[in-house]
């Protein structure tokens, strides 16, 4: 959080002066200023300004501090906190229930330690190009192993060799992307090309975008102070979200709750934040509205329970974006987006296909040595694959 939202949210929101406010102020500081300019100078050194002059001087001073005076009123109110905490949505359906059983079950299994390792499965199902038959096309999904660490300070990670300054975490990819036809009819294509990889293919790899897509509300993309910061106190955890999505337009959001099913769980897995943290978060998913319990399967075919919540976009059509959630320790083990019904710009994709998921793997506190879980190429700026 930079240092003028602090200020900001140290003082009480105001109206902006009216024009008439405005007028009569300005009206107020020019007679002042041309009685000053008509009583007489003494005790200066030098030769006085013509008296024109000192009006002219005292008059720009003068409107100068009411429009520093409007600007500064202005944008306090510009930057006002728009949300504040308030108590949450009834939270007596099935979802509601489903997500604060989550909340209890990480209440039991919450822990502590020096890092936070994370190690996901993300994807993504495109339409791709033949490599060699010109309008021959197949769906594939892409996928490739994504891993980060983190600690709480950049004291507690240390330093790593290729670095120059302090971290407090580190992310990396897996060496593969990995190709898979979607269906038997797209592997029957895929395998007349020869089995084309990623690269074959002109596919960079899977796009990480977990949530919507964004038609309004910033990215989480706040810093290792703020994870430190954040409330874990359901309501105020709500307010502090959505006010960080609102901070650079300013503008409240068309629909919060579906922000805040599609943004938050980012504080499940990928942020540095104690477990107290992420049960409010819960709780807050909790008193969200439109949200519906479901039986769903991973895209590594594991059968699981979980929430949902459906967007419609011009775009992209309807997507169901679903949490898979352990019920027994609250852990989030999967989440995608499901197609319902394709926009143009997915047109190539059926239903029910995951256009985005992710596996969860791992995602805990570890007291286990920083390098026992960073890859060798990381801690060791000399080290080199072997040879096959």
């Amino acid at each position: 959080m930079d240092d003028l939202t602090l200020i900001s949210r140290m003082h009480t929101a105001e109206r902006t002066p009216s024009p008439e406010t405005t007028r009569a102020a300005r009206r107020r500081l020019l007679a002042e200023a041309a009685r000053t300019a008509a009583t007489p100078v003494r005790g200066r050194r030098g030769a006085p300004l013509p008296r024109s002059k000192r009006t002219m001087t005292l008059v720009a001073a003068a409107t100068a501090c009411v429009l520093a005076g409007v600007c500064w009123t202005g944008y306090r109110w510009e930057t006002r906190p728009l949300y504040h905490p308030e108590p949450l949505a009834d939270q007596n359906g099935p979802a509601s229930t489903f997500l604060l059983a989550a909340a209890d079950a990480k209440t039991r299994h919450a822990s502590d330690g020096r890092f936070w390792y994370v190690h996901r499965v993300v994807g993504e199902t495109v339409v791709a190009s033949s490599p060699y038959h010109p309008g021959v096309h197949y769906t594939v999904q892409l996928t490739r192993d994504s891993y980060s660490l983190g600690a709480k300070s950049a004291k507690e990670f240390g330093t790593l060799p290729r670095d120059k300054g302090p971290l407090t975490g580190t992310r990396w990819d897996g060496p593969n992307v990995d190709v898979r036809p979607a269906t038997p009819a797209d592997a029957k294509a895929w395998e007349a090309d020869l089995r084309p990889g990623a690269q074959d293919l002109h596919l960079p790899g899977p796009d990480e975008e977990r949530g919507p897509f964004k038609q309004e509300g910033a990215e989480l993309d706040f810093d290792t102070r703020d994870e430190r910061r954040l409330p874990a106190n359901p309501p105020e955890l709500r307010a502090w979200i959505l006010n960080y999505a609102t901070k650079f337009d300013h503008t409240r959001l068309r629909d919060p709750d579906l922000y805040l099913f599609t943004a938050a769980p980012i504080l499940l897995v990928d942020r540095v934040v104690t477990d107290r943290v992420r049960i409010a978060t819960y709780r807050m998913l909790a008193g969200l509205h439109d949200v519906k319990t479901i039986n769903g399967t991973d895209a590594a075919g594991r059968p699981g329970r979980g929430v949902a919540m459906r967007q419609t976009t011009r775009d992209y059509g309807t997507i169901e974006w679903q949490l898979l959630i352990d019920p027994e320790t609250g852990r989030l083990t999967a989440s995608q987006g499901i197609i319902v019904a394709a926009g143009r710009k997915k047109a190539g994709l059926r239903p029910g296909t995951r256009q985005f998921f992710e596996i969860v793997k791992t995602a805990e506190w570890t007291n286990a040595p920083r390098d026992s879980l960073l890859p060798k190429d990381i801690t060791d700026p000399n080290w080199q694959p072997p040879v096959n």
